[in-house]
């Protein structure tokens, strides 16, 4: 199925430019939604809310490190992500 981007432009008296980048947006904000979601729930399974949270857990040595390590290598991954995603919301 193929879509006209200036059919619906048009159709909601937008340009083409601002209609991809309300799309660009939008598609953004979801992604930022979905790896907050995941990292806010990777962290409480440890009662942390961030990766510094978790890191000073471990160095407390309140969690066995091996039982975090996956979870604190997916926060960081998730984390990064997000400020990629914020990074590219501000150039928008």
């Amino acid at each position: 199925m193929s879509v006209d981007a200036s059919a619906i432009a048009k159709e909601f008296s937008l340009s083409e430019e601002d209609l991809t980048r309300k799309s660009l947006r939008a598609f953004l904000l979801e992604q930022l939604r979905l790896f907050e979601s995941e990292r806010k729930a990777r962290c409480a399974k440890f009662g942390a809310t961030d990766l510094w949270d978790m890191e000073r857990l471990m160095a407390e040595g309140k969690v066995d490190e091996e039982a975090m390590l996956e979870d604190f290598q997916e926060v960081d991954y998730l984390t990064a992500r997000s400020k990629r995603i914020k990074a590219m919301l501000e150039e928008l």
